[in-house]
């Protein structure tokens, strides 16, 4: 495996000790005939864990959505609401430039023919 690695640079190279073990012998032997016991028992609580997990992560993405969908009827809401307002004030231009060409006069002049 190192042969693959250059190792002219490497002047010690060591494994990490294992740490001791906190349990006694007999307890460790224990522990290995019961495993299936125990693994059983962490299997169902990792489970259960897993699924609480899944029922808060859907419920948190549930909220995100429906602040989603809030925020996006309120958007279009004001949208609506500032067409309106536009279409009332072009509505109001227009008929300001009415009234302006109603209320300009033209002169008249008399018929007179010059040739």
């Amino acid at each position: 495996m190192f042969d693959k690695y250059n190792n002219e640079n490497y002047v010690q190279f060591s494994w990490r000790p294992r740490p001791p073990s906190l349990l006694s012998p007999e307890k460790e032997e224990e522990i290995l005939k019961n495993l299936k016991k125990y693994s059983k028992k962490y299997e169902i609580e990792d489970q259960d864990i897993s699924v609480l997990l899944s029922e808060q992560e859907c419920e948190k993405r549930k909220q995100l959505k429906e602040g989603w969908e809030r925020w996006v009827n309120e958007w279009k809401r004001d949208h609506e609401e500032q067409m309106l307002r536009d279409r009332e004030a072009s509505d109001v231009e227009e008929a300001e430039q009415v009234e302006e060409l109603v209320d300009v006069t033209e002169e008249i002049l008399p018929d007179v023919c010059i040739f």
